[in-house]
């Protein structure tokens, strides 16, 4: 790091799609050269947008006042969906096109490789192909090449909301090796479960500006939390909707073998399991894009034999990686479409206008893509509401979202889709009020798929 490197500077910034109407409004930073800041702030108030300026990268507004200065040539960053750094099929490839881009030496390219796959437990995971990876082993290689590009500026974009509780405090254990080596590090997210010790200052989103939180809320943002009491109970085995017999699937290595796995009719169940366990991969089985073994029934009929067009039309899915749900380039757009089609009689377009409105969605002319990790989440799961399929499977429905819009997103399932008779399988790491929203509890476990009680 070179020695005149100076402190990243954020002065009187203001962007906005409408310079009548700021997302950030006079946003003032001040990041010492090695510290390690924290940003929290509800969903879709500007934090991804701010980490997205600090780092130059195209977005479909504009600064309207004010500047950045000092930001190191030298950064990266690792976003909440890590499928957007990817460009190579591997972790091995990922990893030697970057070292090759900052023109290391092959030899000190893989004894680079070497020693962030040991830093980051991905030693295993160098030689599969990235896209059959789960969310949180995709994290761990988006950390490890972070890692060999030694950045003197590392970005975190809710960089473990697909971590399970493992995952994330081992990642976050990493972040002390950047800090080590005098990385400044600026991180946004609303779990703050493990910063505590590691940040040196914390800044609170309020109207639309950035405000250094006072001794008095940084205690109330870290003061510990009460354990979350989760009440399950063993459903019948009766009105299934899913029955298998000895299912087995696999995706680089066996993820589950010869398990009995059932959904009964109008249930909503939890699915939990570690990180790489399979229950994203479950999903892709349900939905007919991941071949398995033994038997699996949908309405008593073999799901294999089933046509897919039909068969998709009952059973669907909230894809954990927002990008893959949408079909248009922006908001008004999606929703026509959506309209169009509509399946579900409980909305109609003045409540959905309504909806859209208290999320934060109505710009009818925002590229979805520019949305927040968060707005992607809720509008996705508008959609397939609109769509209203027999068998919702939701993964990582809450990936990204503050407290209060989990709470909105569990409020519009049960209102608009569990109200019918319909069943629900949601992946989901954040146990936030999920016991309103899950009857059941199914966890993946040994490659065994079983409901546990609580």
């Amino acid at each position: 790091m070179s020695s005149t490197y100076k402190p990243l500077k954020i002065s009187h910034l203001s962007f906005g799609y409408d310079k009548n109407k700021p997302i950030l409004n006079d946003i003032n930073l001040t990041i010492p050269r090695g510290g390690f800041s924290l940003i929290t702030g509800p969903t879709g108030c500007g934090k991804s947008t701010l980490l997205r300026l600090i780092a130059g990268l195209n977005l479909q507004g504009k600064i309207i006042g004010g500047q950045i200065e000092n930001v190191p040539c030298k950064w990266s960053m690792v976003f909440q969906n890590s499928d957007r750094q990817f460009t190579m099929a591997t972790a091995y490839q990922e990893l030697v096109f970057t070292l090759e881009n900052l023109q290391i030496s092959r030899a000190r390219a893989l004894k680079t490789i070497k020693e962030v796959a040991t830093v980051t437990n991905i030693s295993d995971l160098l030689h599969k192909k990235i896209v059959n990876l789960s969310g949180g082993e995709k994290q761990r290689i988006a950390f490890a090449v972070a890692l060999a590009m030694k950045p003197d500026l590392l970005l975190l974009d809710e960089a473990f909301a697909s971590c399970d509780q493992r995952n994330r405090e081992f990642l976050q254990k990493q972040l002390l090796t950047f800090k080590n080596y005098g990385c400044t590090i600026i991180a946004v997210d609303h779990n703050l479960d493990g910063y505590q010790d590691m940040c040196d200052q914390v800044y609170l989103f309020k109207n639309k500006t950035l405000a250094l939180a006072d001794e008095t809320e940084t205690r109330t943002l870290f003061s510990p939390k009460s354990k979350m009491e989760l009440a399950f109970k063993i459903p019948a085995k009766e009105n299934l909707v899913f029955a298998s017999r000895n299912l087995s699937y696999v995706q680089e290595k066996t993820l589950v073998a010869k398990s009995n796995f059932y959904l009964p009719q109008n249930s909503s169940v939890l699915l939990t399991g570690e990180n790489g366990a399979g229950k994203s991969s479950l999903f892709k089985v349900l939905t007919k894009l991941l071949a398995y073994n033994g038997s699996l029934s949908y309405q008593n009929k073999e799901v294999k034999k089933l046509k897919a067009k039909k068969y998709l039309r009952n059973v669907s899915q909230v894809f954990q990686n927002s990008d893959d749900q949408f079909l248009m380039v922006t908001v008004g757009e999606e929703i026509d479409f959506s309209l169009k089609h509509n399946a579900n009689s409980l909305l109609n377009e003045e409540k959905i206008q309504h909806i859209l409105k208290s999320w934060g969605l109505n710009r009818r002319d925002q590229v979805v893509y520019s949305l927040s990790g968060g707005q992607k989440k809720k509008f996705q799961v508008l959609l397939m509401v609109l769509a209203n399929p027999d068998v919702l499977l939701l993964d990582e429905p809450f990936a990204g979202l503050d407290l209060a819009s989990s709470q909105e997103v569990i409020s519009f399932l049960k209102k608009y889709y569990l109200s019918q008779t319909k069943s629900l399988i949601v992946i989901s790491h954040q146990f936030n009020n999920i016991s309103e929203l899950c009857d059941y509890h199914l966890h993946l476990r040994d490659k065994k798929l079983t409901y546990v009680s609580h």
